[in-house]
């Protein structure tokens, strides 16, 4: 929607307008994003210290840069731990379809991965991989309940402070046109609970990073 918000911030320049991930401004639209790569790199520490076979499977949504990155940043998260892992990429062109995402698992876990990590809103994946007797690394929520046994942790987004913060500004007339990135640091990124099957060690040293 970044265009059409883009568009319509030009007819009426008295309001603000807000674009998530977008990468057009102007004077009365900013745009904000999060570091989400820094949960995903989280979750694939997590998953090199939790895989046996040193293959993870990532089931991908759509080739667009956020999920490109997101990639990228759990391979290098698994590759700290064991820098021979492989990870292993099904793309589903689906933000969700629970159906095409268990399969796309299926086919990972048949391939040998062991742990499975995603980018679609589905638990699908996550029930795969419970039936197989392997790891679940979730996407923005807590999923223990649909796989207690595979489920690591996910990598969330907390917009809440930013959405205050920028109404606090708005109403003081203090508001300006940016680029907000935010991060783990400032609470916009963060990982859901930790499953039962992540040691204490590996928490404490995912609590440290």
């Amino acid at each position: 929607y970044m265009n059409p918000t883009l568009k319509v911030a030009r007819r009426f320049k008295n309001v603000k307008f807000e674009h998530a991930t977008g990468y057009q401004r102007s004077k009365n639209m900013s745009t904000y994003n999060a570091r989400f790569y820094e949960g995903r790199a989280v979750c694939g520490t997590i998953a090199g210290h939790m895989s046996k076979t040193g293959v993870a499977g990532y089931i991908a949504s759509f080739p667009i840069p956020e999920v490109v990155m997101g990639i990228n940043a759990f391979t290098l998260g698994v590759r700290e731990v064991n820098p021979t892992a492989e990870v292993q990429v099904v793309w589903t062109s689906t933000w969700f379809d629970p159906p095409v995402e268990g399969d796309a698992a299926q086919a990972l876990l048949d391939a040998g991965a062991d742990v499975i990590a995603m980018h679609q809103d589905s638990a699908a994946p996550g029930q795969a991989a419970e039936a197989a007797g392997a790891r679940w690394a979730g996407y923005n929520t807590d999923m223990t309940e649909f796989a207690p046994n595979a489920w690591l942790t996910a990598p969330i987004w907390d917009w809440g402070p930013f959405y205050l913060k920028t109404a606090q500004e708005v109403r003081n007339d203090t508001w300006t046109s940016e680029a907000y990135y935010g991060n783990m640091a400032d609470g916009m990124v963060d990982i859901a609970p930790f499953g039962p099957s992540v040691s204490q060690a590996t928490q404490d040293l995912i609590n440290q990073r």
